[in-house]
């Protein structure tokens, strides 16, 4: 039996989430959100995830918050981590998103085709 493999969406608008989790799911992936820090870094060490979408403005601490806490489980800092955020992008976060090593970088209105294309390339179906 073939299983699906599951993304976890950590964002705290839930309509967006939603229509995120929607249009992941049309692509064949099983989703399920987070919709704070806690919930995402409790979700990610006992999931079986194979991608995370994160918003870095969340309740609770932040995305960044999430991304240091899961370098401490080195069995899941290697799961690619895709930002997705509203959260205005100057020089001293995209540092902060390289040394996480960040799978790739979108900000809200994003382009859909564009995150599609990287999320496939990250797990492919």
């Amino acid at each position: 039996m073939v299983t699906k493999k599951e993304i976890l969406i950590i964002e705290d608008e839930k309509e967006f989430a939603g229509m995120v989790k929607l249009r992941l799911e049309l692509l064949g992936y099983t989703v399920s959100i987070a919709e704070d820090t806690n919930t995402g870094i409790e979700e990610i060490l006992k999931g079986n995830y194979v991608l995370v979408v994160l918003d870095l403005m969340l309740p609770g601490g932040g995305g960044f918050t999430i991304l240091e806490r899961i370098q401490n489980f080195p069995e899941k800092a290697s799961i690619p981590v895709v930002v997705l955020t509203g959260k205005t992008i100057d020089a001293e976060v995209k540092k902060m998103l390289e040394r996480y090593k960040v799978a790739a970088l979108f900000t809200k209105p994003y382009d859909e085709i564009e995150f599609e294309k990287k999320i496939k390339s990250l797990v492919p179906i």
